[in-house]
């Protein structure tokens, strides 16, 4: 076996054990709890909000695959893993703004709450979904040339 046949593989494993290492750093780190609630009491309580935005990142995700497969595009155009991963970004947004809201609970605990449930900051979580809606802007833009 060449070394250029499993240099993906050793790569994927080098960057599954620096993200799993950052992730065990950081859930140490989060806070024990958020405006007199624990973590476990905020999580309790928005958890339809977290499963409604996990299982919509998952189907941006899986959007970005389809429209490769289905779509007819080229694997080296970055307008529909663009316009995916701006789709699972955008929609937990959305699902914790309107899920809180339809039922009398924080908006702001959600988002606490979506962050935590993913064992990692706040700043972390949101940073990542950020660059998802510019990925999604810049798709749309491009949708329009």
């Amino acid at each position: 076996m060449e070394f250029d046949s499993i240099r993906p593989i050793l790569s994927g494993l080098t960057g599954g054990a620096i993200a799993t290492w950052l992730l065990s750093r950081w859930a140490r780190s989060l806070p024990r709890g958020y405006r007199s609630k624990s973590r476990e009491q905020l999580l309790r309580e928005h958890r339809v909000a977290v499963y409604a935005a996990n299982g919509l990142f998952m189907a941006g995700i899986l959007l970005s695959l389809a429209m490769y497969k289905l779509g007819g595009y080229a694997s080296n155009d970055p307008w529909p893993l663009a316009m995916g991963f701006g789709a699972a970004s955008a929609a937990p947004l959305l699902a914790l703004a309107i899920i809180p809201a339809l039922t009398g609970r924080s908006i702001r605990e959600a988002y606490v709450a979506f962050a935590w449930g993913q064992g990692s900051p706040i700043w972390a979580t949101y940073g990542i979904l950020g660059v998802g809606l510019l990925a999604l802007a810049w798709g749309l833009a491009k949708l329009g040339t």
